[in-house]
């Protein structure tokens, strides 16, 4: 590796990235693997499965979710996996894959929103980083999910999970939040309608250091599949 690591040290610059990272890492990425407690249901897992083969699908996102609990559940983990990826960092990508999942009221206002995050992190090491075709890493992990409250033309989904994020010049960083995202049946699929999030709860790190470094997360974390999406 040729390029010094940037490390983000000191408090304001820590917090600097956390500002940034807020309404994309936390608004668009958690939960994208739904999961009651620590596994999914069989129904909200079939759903799951089921993206890989639906017929329907927009900005490269599958669409055709069923209009029930599952459905809407399936269609939170589809519409936020699209948005766990280096790739919304461009502008275009952002902009069509929220156009594709939010309702036609909503999807300036989202667009809003995240445009300033986005644009800090692709200004940014990170940014920089993916740029220069070097490594990247961008995804998030679920935890648990819960259905608020749901009926055929609006579901309330809560997600809590966290977010990995880091370069070949940033240490990775796993970020803790949660999620509640407002679906309204729409044009025959489950659109977003809001979204809110923060930070947290985050647990307390129980695990002791042990040999591998930051840059052996980025190494491992490209060998990994997600156990959903493997065959």
């Amino acid at each position: 590796m040729s390029r010094a690591p940037d490390r983000l040290s000191g408090t304001s610059r820590h917090n600097s990235l956390l500002l940034c990272f807020v309404p994309i890492a936390i608004a668009l990425a958690f939960g994208f693997l739904i999961g009651r407690t620590t596994a999914p249901s069989p129904a909200v897992r079939a759903a799951a499965h089921a993206n890989a083969s639906a017929a329907r699908t927009r900005a490269g996102i599958p669409i055709d979710f069923p209009r029930s609990r599952a459905g809407a559940a399936g269609a939170v983990a589809a519409y936020q996996r699209a948005f766990a990826s280096p790739s919304i960092l461009r502008a275009s990508v952002m902009r069509e894959r929220i156009e594709a999942v939010a309702t036609s009221t909503y999807a300036k206002t989202m667009l809003t929103a995240n445009s300033p995050g986005r644009e800090r992190i692709a200004a940014g090491p990170i940014g920089r980083d993916l740029a220069s075709g070097l490594k990247t890493l961008y995804s998030a992990v679920p935890i648990g999910y819960r259905v608020e409250s749901y009926s055929p033309w609006r579901a309330r989904i809560l997600t809590w999970g966290f977010t990995l994020l880091g370069g070949a010049t940033v240490e990775p960083a796993a970020y803790f939040g949660l999620a509640h995202t407002e679906l309204a049946w729409s044009e025959g699929q489950w659109k977003i309608a809001e979204t809110r999030a923060g930070f947290g709860p985050t647990p307390r790190l129980a695990t002791p250091p042990g040999p591998l470094g930051a840059y052996d997360v980025m190494s491992i974390a490209a060998q990994l599949k997600s156990y959903e999406l493997a065959p």
